[in-house]
């Protein structure tokens, strides 16, 4: 057990030894240094490729949004034409007492030329 002791204590098992048994302290912080840079790389390139990705769904959907705006303003106009058209219908019908002529009553005026 005295051997055994003496053999911990010279450091024979500690990181140090394994480290120093598969590479020297300037290779372990080399490959530490290409590791750290290619973690990095590729998370970069991650991050460029979703911000791609994300920056044509928002031009895309402003598309949308432009399109969909022009349509409700269409139907907007659409809704205060018919709006006017009954409003006068029923300003005539209800204060003037008119009413829409039926087939006889209907008189066609034609210019000869």
């Amino acid at each position: 057990m005295n051997a055994a002791a003496r053999f911990t204590n010279q450091g024979a098992l500690s990181r140090g030894w394994v480290i120093s048994v598969w590479m020297t302290r300037f290779q372990f912080s080399l490959f530490a240094t290409i590791s750290g840079v290619l973690i990095s790389a590729l998370g970069l390139v991650y991050s460029t490729n979703t911000t791609r990705s994300l920056t044509a769904d928002i031009q895309q959907l402003s598309v949308e949004r432009d399109q969909l705006h022009i349509q409700r303003e269409k139907f907007l106009l659409e809704k205060s034409h018919l709006v006017a058209v009954a409003r006068v219908e029923s300003l005539a019908q209800n204060k003037l007492a008119m009413t829409a002529p039926i087939g006889k009553e209907i008189i066609v005026v034609r210019e000869d030329k």
